[in-house]
């Protein structure tokens, strides 16, 4: 029997000065290879620093960082490490950047002796040979610039299908980061949407963590501090947005509910949002919280210590109640609001049951009641 402890990666909370040093202050021994979107660098002002050290051969840079990331995404940063032979990686952005991160990590050694082709990649994303073949992983340090996805503590990285046809998750214990460095000074320059779906993406990861199925006592407390932590100061934030205290709260609440998710996964609401943010490219946070409220009731009877779940809910006036009004002025949470055409449900139905996501719900979902759900949304 093989023991694994409950959270892996070293944390530490920083600033913008451990930012440069982190740059600057590399082990000069390691090869090391930055991925961070060339705008966020010059908005961060390190950009000098990683080009000085490219210069002296000692670092390689991945300057672009798509969001939602495809095969190809993951093709294209391969070819620009090339045969650099990175031996740590710093990822410096939000839940894509580092899961470009993880896939170099896990599919450089393993790639580096044939033709990179997004075929190749498909395959390797399709038969998990990242996870039961031998190879290196290179070790990541993760920095997120965003209060939401909790990558930098998880194990899991999502890449998107370029044909729009399904979802892929690199998961496996060898691509958690080896150090999670938090600044919350980053998240200053989210504007408030992007605030906003990655605080719900959070909000999102810590409910469903609590009633997953692999859920235990410590993951439903670390979750329910998460949520309470979400819920007191996402609306906060929309409305101060330059506040370093409230945006450290988000960071927190993000950080609690990455490290209950890590060992869960999530469930229905995830699975349910896959195929809306595919199909139609509305934010993987705004996509979950769609059903969170919906799915929350269902799940309810089934859930131990439901009622502890559902007080936190009503200090904050209800769930659905508060996600409208954190939402106001920002968007409306309705499927019509992002011009999803009624007769779109049924393809979304189509595409909501990702294995190990829908079926790590307490409660096996129909797609009648996934129909159900997003017309309630609608």
């Amino acid at each position: 029997m093989s023991y694994l402890p409950f959270c892996s990666v070293e944390i530490e909370f920083s600033n913008m000065q451990g930012l440069h040093d982190l740059i600057n202050e590399y082990n000069k021994d390691k090869k090391t290879l930055v991925i961070c979107d060339s705008f966020t660098t010059d908005l961060w002002d390190i950009t000098k620093d990683i080009e000085a050290a490219m210069k002296l051969g000692h670092m390689a840079w991945i300057d672009k960082c798509p969001g939602n990331p495809t095969q190809q995404d993951i093709l294209n940063a391969l070819e620009k490490v090339a045969d650099f032979e990175p031996e740590q990686i710093i990822a410096v952005g939000g839940g894509s950047t580092i899961d470009i991160a993880k896939a170099v990590s896990a599919f450089y050694d393993l790639l580096k002796k044939e033709e990179i082709t997004i075929a190749n990649i498909t395959k390797v994303l399709k038969e998990k040979t990242y996870a039961t073949t031998e190879h290196n992983f290179i070790d990541i340090i993760a920095v997120p610039s965003a209060a939401g996805t909790g990558s930098e503590v998880t194990r899991f990285a999502t890449i998107w299908d370029v044909d729009k046809v399904s979802k892929f998750s690199i998961d496996c214990q060898q691509n958690y980061a080896k150090k999670a460095i938090i600044i919350p000074e980053l998240t200053l320059t989210l504007p408030k949407r992007l605030t906003l779906s990655t605080g719900l993406d959070a909000l999102s990861h810590a409910t469903e963590a609590f009633w997953a199925k692999p859920t235990n006592y410590l993951v439903k407390d670390i979750a329910l501090r998460a949520i309470d932590l979400i819920m007191t100061n996402l609306p906060k934030v929309l409305a101060d947005p330059d506040n370093i205290t409230l945006r450290t709260a988000m960071s927190r609440g993000a950080l609690l509910a990455g490290i209950a998710f890590a060992k869960t996964r999530t469930t229905a609401c995830h699975s349910i949002s896959y195929p809306i943010t595919m199909q139609y490219g509305i934010e993987h946070g705004l996509a979950c919280a769609l059903s969170l409220d919906a799915v929350s009731k269902i799940n309810r009877e089934k859930t131990e210590l439901a009622d502890m779940l559902f007080e936190v809910f009503q200090k904050h006036g209800g769930l659905q109640n508060w996600i409208d009004k954190t939402c106001e002025g920002i968007v409306q949470l309705r499927l019509s609001y992002f011009n999803v055409p009624k007769e779109g449900i049924d393809k979304i139905v189509e595409g909501t049951f990702t294995k190990g996501r829908m079926d790590n719900n307490p409660v096996d979902i129909t797609p009648e009641q996934v129909k159900e759900i997003l017309l309630s949304v609608y």
